[in-house]
C-alpha cells in the first residue's frame, strides 16, 4: 500500500534525524540530549495523527522517477464511452465480480500486515499499565519515619509540591514509580529494610516524577508501536529510555549523593530489575545492556550534568514542528499522472471484454484508521475465509450422499450424472460466495459508461477533504456532467477547499470557474459560493460589476447585485459619485503675545 510506504519513509526521515542530533550531541548534557529524543517521538507520533487535522498537500514526482501505476490500468483498459455503453453492457458478469475481488484481498491483508503487529504492542502497554494498577491496589502505605523524611526533603529540594504516595509490596523485586498527576513510587520490601539507601533511590524515583517521565514513557511505547517496522524508530525509542535513566541519575548526584555510594546500589539492584512492569513503569535497576554505560556515567566526574535550558528546548520544539508537520501533510503521487489521465481519455473501443474499473473505497491515511481498518479487515476476513468452506463442505456432503445412493443401485451412467451435479452445486455455491451485487454491478457499470478512470478518481479525491471518501455513484455523477479534476481545483484554489460534490455540480452547471470568482472579488463582490452560482445563474458579468465599481458604486452583497441585474439597473442609470474631496489640513489654533498691551494677558 503506498499509505504505508509513504509513512515509511517519513518515519525513517524523521528517527533519521533525531539520531543524528544525537549522535552530534555527546558532549551535552543528557537532559538536553533526552529533550532532543523525546521531541523526535513525539514528531513521529505527529506524523501518525496529523492527517487527522492536517490539510492535504499533494505534490506530483517528476515522471523520471517512474511512472504512475494506474497509467497501465488505464492503457490496458480504455474508457468505454457512451456511444459504447449498450455494447459492454453485453459482457459477463463473473469477470466484472473477479477483478475487484483480488484487489480488495491484497489491500486489506496489507494493512493487516502492518496492523496486527501494531494493536497487539498497544495491548501489551494496555495490559502493562493494567498490571501497575492491580498492583497498588494490593499494596500497602509506607508509613516509616525515615523514609517519609527522606521523601520529604527530596520534594523541598526539587521544588515538588505535588504529593506523591509513597506504598509498598513484596510482589516486586526493585522499586518503581509511574504517573503524572497523581504519581506513585512503590518500594520493594528489600529496598524498605535498606534505609541507608533511602535518599538516593527517593532522588532517582522522584525525578522521574517531577521530569513527567512517565508521559515520556508512554510517548515511546506509543511511537514503537505505530511504527514496529521501523528498527531507527526503536533504537530511538531505547536511547530516549536510557537518557531518561542518566537524566535521573544526574538528579541523584545534584543531591549530594556520593557517587561510589550510588554506582555500588546500581550494581547491587542491577539483578532485580522487573522486565514486565518496567513496560509501563521506571525503575531504579538498570537492565543488563544499561549497567555499564550508567556506572561509567555515574563514576566520570567530567560528565556535563547541567538541565535543559528553555531556549534550547523552545528551538528543538520549534524546529521539529517545522519539519513535521509539512512531511505529515505532504502526498507525493508518482510522476506521469496528467499524461496517463490524457492516453485514457484518448481511446474509445467498442469491446466487451474491456477489464473494468472498481472505484476502491478510501483509504486511511493516519495510523489509528489504519489500525482499526486492518484489525477489523482481518477479522472479517477470517470470518469470511470460514463461512464458504463450511457451506462448501454442506453442498459437497449433500452431492456426495446422492451419487453414493445412485451407485449403490448399479448405474454407471447415474454416477456420472452425480458427479457432474456436484461439480454443478460446487460452482453454485461459489457463485453465492463470491458474486457482488446488484449495486456494485450497476455502480461498474455507471462508471465505465461515463468514463471514468483510477486517475480521475485519485486526483478528485485529492482536491478537497470532502471528496477524499466519494462513492462511485457520486464520481460518476462529477463526470457525467463534465467536472474535471483541473475544474475542482481552480474552485479549491480560489478559496473554497473544502468544496463538496454538489457544490461542484452546481458551479460546472452553470458556470462558475475559478476565473469567474476572482474576477467578482476582484470588484468588490464578497460572496459564498451559493452566492456566485447565482449571480452566474442570472447572467451577471465581471465586466458589469467592473463599470458599477467605476462609477463608484461598490456593491459587495451578491443578492443587491442579482436585483439591480434583473430590474435593468445599469451604470448609464446611475449618477457618478464624485471622489471626496480631501480632507483640509487643520487651522492652528492661535497663540497669545504676552508683549501685546491689547492682549488680556
Amino acid at each position: 500500500m503506498s499509505v504505508l510506504i509513504t509513512i515509511a519513509l517519513k518515519s525513517l526521515l524523521i528517527a533519521g534525524i533525531a539520531l543524528g542530533l544525537l549522535a552530534m550531541m555527546k558532549q551535552r548534557s543528557a537532559a538536553e540530549r533526552s529533550w532532543v529524543a523525546h521531541i523526535g517521538l513525539l514528531a513521529l507520533v505527529m506524523l501518525a495523527l496529523a492527517p487527522l487535522v492536517l490539510p492535504n498537500w499533494t505534490v506530483e514526482a517528476p515522471a523520471l522517477l517512474g511512472q504512475a501505476p494506474s497509467a497501465a490500468i488505464a492503457n490496458a483498459a480504455p474508457v468505454v464511452t457512451s456511444s459504447t455503453a449498450i455494447t459492454a453492457s453485453s459482457a459477463p458478469i463473473a469477470p466484472i465480480a473477479a477483478a475487484p475481488s483480488g484487489s480488495f484481498s491484497a489491500t486489506a491483508a496489507t494493512m493487516a500486515l502492518y496492523a496486527v503487529p501494531a494493536a497487539i504492542l498497544l495491548f501489551i502497554t494496555l495490559l502493562a499499565l493494567g498490571r501497575l494498577i492491580a498492583l497498588m491496589a494490593r499494596a500497602e502505605v509506607l508509613v516509616d519515619g525515615h523514609w517519609l523524611s527522606a521523601l520529604a526533603r527530596a520534594q523541598r529540594r526539587m521544588g515538588f509540591k505535588h504529593g506523591t504516595a509513597l506504598l509498598t509490596s513484596n510482589e516486586l523485586s526493585s522499586p518503581i514509580s509511574w504517573g503524572v498527576v497523581r504519581p506513585v513510587i512503590l518500594l520493594n520490601t528489600r529496598a524498605v529494610e535498606a534505609s541507608s539507601e533511602a535518599e538516593a533511590i527517593i532522588a532517582h524515583e522522584l525525578a522521574h516524577v517531577a521530569r513527567l517521565d512517565w508521559a515520556k514513557l508512554l510517548l515511546g511505547r506509543v511511537a514503537t508501536a505505530l511504527f514496529w517496522f521501523n528498527p531507527l524508530v526503536w533504537m530511538l525509542a531505547r536511547e530516549a529510555h536510557q537518557l531518561r535513566e542518566e537524566t535521573a541519575d544526574d538528579a541523584v548526584l545534584a543531591a549530594d549523593i556520593a557517587d561510589t555510594d550510588y554506582a555500588q546500589l546500581l550494581v547491587g539492584v542491577a539483578r532485580h530489575e522487573c522486565p514486565g512492569l518496567l513496560l509501563g513503569a521506571h525503575g531504579v535497576a538498570p537492565s543488563k545492556s544499561s549497567l555499564a554505560r550508567r556506572v561509567a556515567r555515574v563514576l566520570d566526574g567530567k560528565s556535563v550534568r547541567g538541565p535543559v535550558a528553555r531556549s534550547f528546548a523552545l528551538g528543538v520544539l520549534v524546529g521539529a514542528v517545522m519539519i513535521a508537520a509539512p512531511l505529515a501533510a505532504l502526498t507525493v503521487t508518482p510522476g506521469g499522472t496528467k499524461a496517463a489521465s490524457q492516453a485514457a481519455h484518448g481511446h474509445s473501443v467498442k469491446s466487451s471484454n474491456l477489464a473494468p474499473y472498481y472505484a476502491p473505497s478510501a483509504v486511511p491515511s493516519d495510523l489509528p484508521h489504519i489500525i482499526a481498518s486492518g484489525v477489523s479487515s482481518s477479522v472479517a476476513a477470517a470470518v469470511a475465509a470460514a463461512t464458504p468452506a463450511q457451506q462448501m463442505t454442506a453442498e459437497q456432503a449433500r452431492a456426495e450422499a446422492v451419487a453414493n445412493a445412485i451407485a449403490a443401485a448399479g448405474g454407471a451412467r447415474d454416477a456420472a450424472l452425480a458427479q457432474a451435479g456436484r461439480a454443478a452445486e460446487r460452482a453454485r455455491a461459489m457463485a453465492r460466495g463470491y458474486a457482488p451485487n446488484d449495486r456494485e454491478i450497476d455502480s461498474i457499470i455507471e462508471m465505465k459508461a461515463v468514463g471514468v478512470t483510477p486517475d480521475y478518481v485519485s486526483a478528485m479525491r485529492s482536491v478537497s477533504p470532502r471528496l477524499a471518501h466519494l462513492d462511485p455513484s457520486d464520481l460518476a455523477g462529477l463526470k457525467s456532467v463534465g467536472v474535471t479534476p483541473d475544474f475542482a481545483r481552480s474552485l479549491a484554489a480560489a478559496g473554497f477547499g473544502n468544496i463538496d460534490s454538489d457544490e461542484l455540480t452546481e458551479a460546472r452547471a452553470v458556470g462558475v470557474t475559478g476565473d469567474y470568482v476572482r474576477s467578482l472579488r476582484a470588484a468588490g463582490v464578497a460572496a459564498d459560493l451559493d452566492g456566485f452560482v447565482q449571480l452566474r445563474a442570472v447572467g451577471v458579468k465581471p465586466e458589469y460589476v467592473q463599470a458599477l465599481r467605476q462609477q463608484g458604486y461598490v456593491v459587495r452583497d451578491a443578492d443587491k447585485l442579482v436585483e439591480m441585474w434583473a430590474v435593468g439597473i445599469g451604470p448609464g442609470n446611475l449618477p457618478p459619485i464624485p471622489p471626496r474631496p480631501p480632507k483640509s489640513p487643520p487651522i492652528p489654533a492661535a497663540t497669545s503675545d504676552p508683549t501685546d498691551p491689547d492682549d488680556g494677558g
